[in-house]
């Protein structure tokens, strides 16, 4: 009876030390820790990736730009920025942003239907590869999230067309006839410029339309010229019937044609450009070269050039005698953009 009644004294002498020694907080916290562990382990494998996890996952990719720009530019955070919309044009929406750094930048966002990747891609690192002091650089473009984006200098002193014919909100006073000239003079060695290259087949570049939006102004008036890659991205016939009064006569009948665009077309548009520029109507709204006729006819030529010009001169006949040539009907007739450069180059000494 003794040894059974030792027995199970002994028995239960073992179960409690062996629970007093778990319950420790040495072991007991290990054995929370390691609880813990687990939960944590199986929290992580069923926890949903979060919102900004999505949004740097988007897919980017660099169409131009070399490696400085790249590491200026970041397109996650470009794509992102609040912008101020600038206008719609036949490429696309163009934003103003302001960078972290505080630099101010143009970013054009390029409409859905002219990003199919190829065509994008190869006229993209044609001309971002493509500096010239009379042409608006194009400074990096990239995809993000399936979408394309271009950034280029911001200009604060905006287009000829904003300064020309003001524009809602903004107060302008009008140029006066030595930046007039300035402004052609530069406009037709960005034209020249263009004229003097070809593309990767041999074939000689153009213009297509050239018009007040797409000179875009230093705050020292001088221009250079944006927009110069548009009849490569954009069906001829859709720049046609978008700029009624700026085209070429012998293109009205041309423009189903893959290849409708020449040099001659483009001096032709330049023309108009100076007309506008002398007589401060838009050619969209009015038919300047019968404008110019009927009102030299009527009140001779202090009749044409714009009554907002106080210091006009007698050489604004010499610039409307320049447009004449270049708006010759006969497109063999029309001078070439390096002789037009010269021209005007003769009334500004």
């Amino acid at each position: 009876m003794v040894i059974r009644y030792g027995f199970w004294l002994l028995i239960f002498f073992l179960v409690m030390v062996a629970f007093f020694s778990f319950c420790r907080p040495s072991s007991f916290a290990k054995w929370i820790e390691k609880k813990a562990k687990s939960a944590e382990s199986k929290a992580t494998n069923t926890t949903p990736v979060s919102l900004i996890e999505v949004k740097v996952s988007r897919p980017t990719r660099v169409i131009f730009g070399d490696e400085a720009t790249g590491q200026k530019y970041d397109p996650s955070e470009l794509a992102q920025l609040p912008k101020i919309r600038l206008g719609e044009g036949i490429l696309g929406t163009l934003y103003k942003a302001v960078l972290n750094s505080g630099t101010i930048i143009t970013i054009r966002k390029i409409r859905e239907g002219l990003n199919d990747s190829d065509n994008l891609e190869f006229w993209g690192e044609f001309f971002g590869g493509m500096p010239d002091n009379w042409l608006l650089p194009m400074h990096f473009g990239f995809w993000y999230g399936g979408e394309a984006f271009v950034i280029y200098e911001y200009l604060c002193l905006g287009s000829l067309e904003e300064l020309l014919h003001g524009s809602e909100g903004i107060q302008f006073s009008p140029l006066n006839w030595g930046i007039r000239q300035q402004i052609a003079l530069c406009a037709a060695k960005a034209l020249a410029s263009i004229h003097s290259r070809v593309t990767k087949s041999g074939k000689a570049l153009v213009c297509g339309v050239i018009k007040a939006s797409n000179i875009l102004i230093r705050l020292d008036f001088s221009a250079c010229l944006s927009g110069y890659e548009t009849p490569y991205l954009v069906s001829h016939g859709t720049i046609i019937r978008r700029n009624p009064g700026r085209v070429a006569p012998e293109l009205i009948q041309m423009q189903n044609s893959p290849e409708v665009f020449t040099h001659k077309s483009d001096v032709y548009s330049f023309g108009i450009l100076l007309l506008e520029l002398i007589t401060g109507k838009k050619p969209m709204v009015t038919n300047l070269e019968e404008y110019v006729k009927e009102k030299r006819r009527r009140e001779g030529l202090s009749g044409v050039y714009d009554k907002r010009i106080k210091d006009v001169k007698e050489n604004v006949a010499d610039m409307l005698r320049i447009a004449g040539l270049c708006l010759s009907h006969n497109p063999r007739d029309r001078p070439s953009m390096d002789k037009v450069v010269q021209m005007i180059q003769g009334l500004l000494v």
